[in-house]
C-alpha cells in the first residue's frame, strides 16, 4: 500500500502512538439556556447526531446546519452555536491525537453528513451510549473520570473503537486529510511517551526522561525536542497538566484541591494561581463556564 499526502502509511507501532480516548457520550435534549452560545474548541473532536430539531454552528470556516437524522462534526475553533427550541442531540466528545497533542485531522473546520449515508455511525454510537449508561448510570459528561475494572473498560473501549473506525471513514469520505507523526528522532518519541505516561502527581519525570533517552542531559534533549515539537519538555509537561486539569474540571465534581493534587500541585492556592495565569479564569470559573454548552445544567452547579 502506497502512502499519499492525506493518507500516511505508518508502522502499526507508530499508529499506536495515537491517543484515542472517549471523554463523554450522552443522548438527551439540550437545555434551553444553551441554545445560543459562543465557545472556543481546539482540542479533541465533537460529533453531534441530531435526533430532533436543528443545530447551526458558525465559525471562520463558515456555517454548518444539521437537522434531524444528520451528523454535525463540530469545528475545532471559535464558533457560535444556534439551536432550535426542540433540539435533541446524541453527542460524542473524544480525543484522537498524536503524542504532541496534534489532532488526527488537519482541517479545523467541521462537516455535516446525512445519517442515511452512514447508518452504522448512529447505530454504533447508540449502542455505545446505552452500554455506558447501563454500566455507569451517572456517567454522562463524567465518563472519563468514572472508575471500573479492566474488563468493563475493555468492553466499553471495544465499542468505542468500533464507532471510531466508522467516524474515521466518514471523515475521510468527505475529504479530510490526516496529520502524521512528525518526529524523526526516536529519542524525541521516547521522551514524549515518557512525558505522557508519567504520573502527574509525582512531578516532572527528569530521571525517567534521562533513562529513556540514553542519559542525555536535559539541555541536549530540549534541543532535540524543540526541533521536533517546537517546545521544551517542561513546556510540554505543563501543557499536559493543563489538559488533564481541564478534563477533570469539565467531567468531574472533584474538589479543586484534589484536582490540583492530581496534577502535581501540593498547594491548591498554587494550582489556582497557575491555572488563572494561563487560562484567564480561576478553576471554579472555568468549571462553571460551559465548554460544551449542550451539557446538562446540573453539572454547572
Amino acid at each position: 500500500m502506497m502512502a499519499s499526502a492525506d493518507r500516511p502509511i505508518l508502522t502499526f507501532h507508530q499508529w499506536s502512538y495515537l491517543r484515542s480516548e472517549l471523554i463523554w457520550i450522552y443522548d438527551h435534549p439540550v437545555p434551553r439556556e444553551f441554545h445560543h452560545a459562543k465557545w472556543d474548541r481546539t482540542e479533541g473532536h465533537w460529533a453531534w447526531y441530531v435526533r430532533k430539531g436543528r443545530a447551526k454552528v458558525t465559525s471562520d470556516s463558515g456555517t454548518l446546519t444539521a437537522t434531524a437524522g444528520m451528523w454535525l462534526f463540530v469545528p475545532r475553533e471559535e464558533a457560535h452555536q444556534d439551536f432550535s427550541p426542540d433540539i435533541h442531540l446524541l453527542s460524542v466528545y473524544f480525543l484522537c491525537q498524536w503524542p504532541s497533542g496534534e489532532n488526527l485531522f488537519v482541517h479545523k473546520g467541521g462537516a455535516v453528513l446525512k445519517g442515511s449515508g452512514y447508518p452504522q455511525l448512529a447505530r454504533v454510537a447508540e449502542r455505545l451510549e446505552r452500554l455506558v449508561r447501563k454500566n455507569i448510570p451517572e456517567a454522562d459528561i463524567r465518563y472519563a473520570t468514572q472508575t471500573g475494572d479492566y474488563s468493563m473498560f475493555l468492553r466499553l473501549q471495544r465499542q468505542f473503537f468500533l464507532w471510531l473506525d466508522l467516524w474515521f471513514k466518514a471523515r475521510i469520505s468527505c475529504g479530510a486529510s490526516l496529520t502524521r507523526l512528525h518526529a524523526g528522532d526516536d529519542r524525541a518519541i521516547r521522551a514524549i511517551r515518557c512525558l505522557n505516561d508519567a504520573p502527574l502527581d509525582r512531578g516532572f519525570p527528569l530521571s525517567w526522561l534521562m533513562e529513556e533517552t540514553g542519559g542525555l542531559s536535559l539541555s541536549h534533549l530540549d534541543r532535540i525536542f524543540v526541533q521536533e515539537f517546537s517546545l521544551t519538555t517542561r513546556k510540554y509537561w505543563e501543557r499536559r497538566r493543563m489538559q488533564e486539569a481541564k478534563i477533570y474540571l469539565e467531567t468531574s465534581m472533584l474538589p479543586i484541591k484534589e484536582i490540583g493534587h492530581r496534577t502535581g500541585f501540593h498547594s491548591d492556592a498554587h494550582f489556582v494561581i497557575w491555572f488563572k495565569r494561563l487560562v484567564g479564569q480561576s478553576p471554579l470559573q472555568y468549571r462553571k463556564s460551559p465548554r460544551d454548552p449542550t451539557r446538562p445544567k446540573r453539572f454547572f452547579n
